[in-house]
């Protein structure tokens, strides 16, 4: 049980070393270019060149720290004492300065009308097979606001349409959340299932020809966005920001925004995902 149980514990370490390994390579070639030993020390020295010359924004600053840090913990058995950490926290404090201070903001995608985007979706309202299932998945995407991990890891038994809800597999948080759907996505997604034959345990979104046949398969996030773009001509996460934003101006208050969008920190919502128009300040002066 011991071996079992250190096995599970390695491959949850291989897998965030994996997914943070070319943060982690760009620190090593900077350190074979500096002759710099691969220590903490020199993650200081790293992060200051990121800023001061690669002029790179906060967040891609906090995504390096972050994985550097990883690895020199988890690969390297390092660590970090608490005069290093104090020292980062002192350098991300230059994104304050009026030199660095416009490399804070993070810049994302828009928010689109919701109806606007209703009507896109709605060109696939047709009887042909990949037709329907476009608009099933859009559909979908839209109104739970889910990420793309979220969508291709979606099953057919994830959906409870009867009560018009689905469990989405957040990998983020690693849990599962129940989130609500529309009457008119449900009709949309048993329309789906029912053309194209689809079983319980098959992936929802899956891969498909250009007919609309299915596969049910794990595709990769890449490959679900490139899909995204070349019908609708934007990225998934447009879906994302743009029902958040819709169910704001509808009067819906953050909580319940969160427990729809699957965000458990309500200062992301207001901070990346609320766009506030300048009519909307007016209306309270």
């Amino acid at each position: 049980m011991s071996q079992e149980t250190e096995q599970s514990i390695q491959q949850v370490k291989n897998k965030r070393l994996e997914m943070y390994q070319s943060d982690f390579q760009q620190f090593k070639v900077f350190c074979d270019k500096n002759l710099l030993p691969i220590n903490f020390d020199s993650l200081e020295l790293f992060l200051h060149d990121l800023i001061t010359v690669k002029k790179v924004r906060l967040s891609t600053f906090n995504r390096r720290l972050a994985g550097v840090k990883y690895w020199l913990m988890n690969k390297y058995h390092q660590q970090q004492t608490l005069g290093q950490e104090d020292r980062i926290r002192l350098l991300r404090q230059l994104y304050n300065e009026e030199t660095f201070l416009r490399l804070k903001p993070q810049r994302g995608v828009r928010a689109e009308n919701q109806n606007d985007v209703l009507r896109l979706i709605d060109r696939f309202d047709t009887n042909k097979k990949a037709d329907i299932r476009k608009r099933a998945i859009c559909l979908v995407n839209l109104i739970t606001a889910n990420r793309p991990s979220e969508m291709v890891r979606l099953r057919v038994n994830d959906f409870d349409l009867e009560n018009r809800s689905v469990h989405v597999m957040m990998v983020k948080q690693g849990e599962m959340k129940e989130k609500r759907l529309t009457l008119e996505c449900v009709q949309a997604v048993k329309k789906y299932i029912q053309t194209c034959e689809l079983q319980s345990d098959d992936f929802f979104v899956g891969a498909a020809d250009k007919w609309g046949n299915h596969t049910s398969r794990l595709i990769h996030e890449d490959s679900y966005s490139q899909s995204i773009h070349n019908w609708l001509g934007f990225a998934p996460y447009t879906f994302r920001k743009t029902q958040i934003t819709a169910m704001y101006q509808k009067g819906a208050d953050i909580p319940t925004i969160a427990k729809q969008s699957g965000h458990k920190s309500h200062q992301t919502i207001m901070e990346h995902y609320i766009n506030l128009k300048t009519s909307d300040v007016d209306e309270f002066l």
